[in-house]
């Protein structure tokens, strides 16, 4: 019996081979050419130019690829920007074919009338609305297909070699498996379509036994999730994702089983889950990576020990929620494979427990929006060296800005904005030797001069010290930083002028300067024209005079220009027409003369707000009457920060 199977799997594989491999060059050729005058309607590129039956070989054609023995096996024409409907028939002879990111629809369907030898199918990013094959099954050699970011509606059918499945960003309302179809399968992608139904999950995961990873995001389920949907899951499930659906019920009545022992990833984020409970077999996934439970319903305190448990854990997040009470020290039995902590957006209070001190390799901490206070900072926080990201807005933290932060010496990114923090902004911040990207600090009570210091910190991209008390002149230093994007200080104190060389001995990077409700005077420097990747200029109710420079229709990326309440004279430069992704520009109260350039025109309509330049803005406007000169643009400006 064994020597007639090993007999029929040998003649099973001639036939195959035969398949792909008895046609001549000649065959071949034909084939290609058909699919090339069938499928191609466009190729503005030209690549497909050398595809001639005059040519010696297909081997030497674009986008084709043969085996050693000179077979043809394979063709790419990804992101070739080719268009038409597609025909694979005329391409099952192939091993491997990719058509991704293009512009092929698939119109009519296409029938097999015999066995293919496809065993990669990739179609993905294309303008696929109906699938041109609709029965895979005589393609019993395929392994993997990708099919998504297309528009396909409908299912389709595959055998039981299928190991892999892609039709995520489609617009699938329905989809069944059937267990002799999925048998093998261990990747399924179905995220951002629109199924729905509560038992599809459930279905799929008990019929497809092999399955490894299974991401069903973005879709419309609710109802109450299936309290067994992971017990009766297969042992190989590593990744499971149902985030940004509308599943309910108890978090507490899912049942994790003894299945999730080698569960990895899960995330089931953007739910509406509820309860004040974990469950009690979620211990039972010891080898968990990943745990995600943000933005759902869960409330009351958070359960350490039932997340102590969970030994692997990396990443954990339990953002926008409704937990309340003290972060749970238990918690920090985690912290020898801890890299991710996010509890952002709830309503805890107290501090940081002092355990935390052991997470030596949390890389992020997300506290930010609860009401934390009290000293964690130095107590906690300044003994993580491996930290790059600390997130505490919207807390209740108070006293100076801890200096001992510099001892995490990776640190990128320090976000302590709207807390109640006092004095000075610490001068030994920043060293030659410092990290820091990102130094947020708006919404505080901080006073003094910003540091001339600050200028050490060679990588910083974004100084954000808007609504506190801060006086002076912004430091030359400052100005010259060389990798600055975005230099946002307004609604303080500060006083001094623009230097002339902005942008032109360093800082030549800025994106945005936003320095309104200030005391800045002077004139707007010439040189301001060099700032040619500038998106977002504000210098409203300050103290600035002379001219509007004409070199400022050289920034064409700019999108939002703000100079009202100064003292700005003479005309409006005509130039400003020249900035094509200008969709906002403020000049009132000003000492401005003659007409409004009829160039300023010329871009209306053309223009559509939102992403803009690669920034994403946001206009709300206070119209609740003038008696507070400035406040309806401190409204605008609040929600475009945010």
């Amino acid at each position: 019996m064994g020597l007639f199977r090993l007999l029929l799997l040998l003649l099973t594989s001639h036939l195959v081979l035969t398949f792909s491999g008895i046609k001549n060059e000649e065959q071949v050729a034909r084939m290609l050419m058909e699919f090339k005058k069938s499928s191609v309607e466009s190729d503005p590129n030209a690549l497909l130019l050398n595809w001639k039956l005059s040519s010696s070989s297909p081997c030497s054609w674009f986008g084709v690829s043969c085996s050693s023995d000179g077979l043809v096996t394979s063709l790419n024409l990804s992101n070739a920007a080719l268009s038409g409907t597609l025909h694979l028939t005329h391409l099952a002879f192939l091993t491997h074919v990719n058509l991704q990111h293009n512009s092929f629809s698939g119109m009519d369907s296409d029938h097999l009338s015999a066995a293919c030898a496809f065993e990669t199918l990739d179609l993905s990013s294309n303008n696929i609305a109906v699938f041109p094959l609709t029965d895979l099954r005589l393609c019993d050699r395929l392994r993997h297909l990708n099919l998504s970011r297309n528009s396909i509606s409908s299912g389709l059918h595959f055998g039981p070699s299928l190991l892999s499945l892609d039709m995520s960003r489609n617009r699938l309302s329905e989809f069944m498996l059937m267990s002799d179809d999925c048998r093998n399968l261990k990747f399924l992608n179905l995220s951002a379509n629109k199924i729905n139904g509560v038992d599809v999950v459930s279905t799929i995961t008990a019929s497809c036994i092999c399955l490894s990873i299974l991401d069903m995001s973005y879709n419309l389920f609710s109802g109450n999730i299936t309290s067994s949907l992971v017990a009766n899951a297969p042992d190989s499930l590593k990744y499971l994702d149902l985030s940004h659906n509308n599943f309910s019920g108890e978090f507490s009545a899912l049942d994790f089983g003894r299945r999730c022992a080698n569960l990895t990833h899960l995330n089931l984020s953007h739910n509406a889950l509820s309860g004040s409970e974990f469950p009690a077999s979620l211990r039972n996934c010891r080898l968990l990576e990943t745990l995600d439970l943000s933005y759902n319903k869960l409330q009351d305190k958070i359960h350490g020990t039932s997340l102590a448990r969970l030994g692997n854990l990396r990443q954990l997040y339990l953002a926008h929620n409704n937990f309340s009470g003290e972060i749970p020290s238990e918690l920090a039995q985690l912290c020898g494979t801890l890299v991710e902590l996010d509890l952002s957006s709830n309503s805890l209070s107290g501090e940081l427990p002092l355990s935390f001190v052991t997470c030596s390799s949390l890389v992020s901490l997300n506290l930010g929006t609860n009401q934390l206070s009290g000293d964690f900072i130095t107590t906690v926080i300044s003994k993580l060296q491996s930290l790059r990201f600390l997130y505490l807005p919207f807390n209740n933290m108070s006293g100076p800005v801890p200096l001992s932060l510099t001892n995490c010496s990776q640190l990128q990114v320090l976000d302590l904005s709207s807390n109640a923090f006092t004095g000075n902004i610490p001068s030994g911040f920043c060293s030659s030797s410092s990290a820091l990207e990102e130094i947020l600090l708006p919404g505080n009570i901080i006073s003094g001069t910003v540091p001339v210091e600050l200028g050490n910190c060679k990588n910083l991209r974004t100084i954000n010290l808007s609504f506190n008390n801060l006086s002076g002149p912004i430091p030359m230093e400052i100005w010259r930083l060389p990798n600055l994007l975005d230099l946002i200080m307004w609604a303080n104190n500060l006083s001094g002028g623009i230097p002339e060389e902005i942008c032109t001995n360093g800082g030549g990077n800025l994106q945005m300067l936003v320095l309104n409700n200030n005391l800045i005077n002077g004139t707007i420097p010439k040189s301001i024209s060099s700032c040619t990747n500038m998106r977002w200029i504000s210098l409203s109710s300050n103290k600035i005079t002379g001219e509007i420079p004409r070199g400022i229709g050289n920034l064409v990326n700019l999108a939002i220009l703000q100079m009202g309440n100064n003292s700005l004279s003479g005309q409006i430069p005509a130039e400003l027409g020249n900035c094509r992704s200008l969709v906002w520009i403020d000049l009132n109260s000003n000492e401005l003369s003659g007409s409004i350039p009829s160039e300023l025109a010329d871009q209306a309509g053309l223009v559509v707000p939102g992403i803009v330049s690669g920034k994403k803005f946001a206009f709300v406007r206070n119209e609740g009457g003038t008696a507070c000169r400035g406040a309806g643009e401190l409204v605008e400006f609040e929600a475009m920060v945010a």
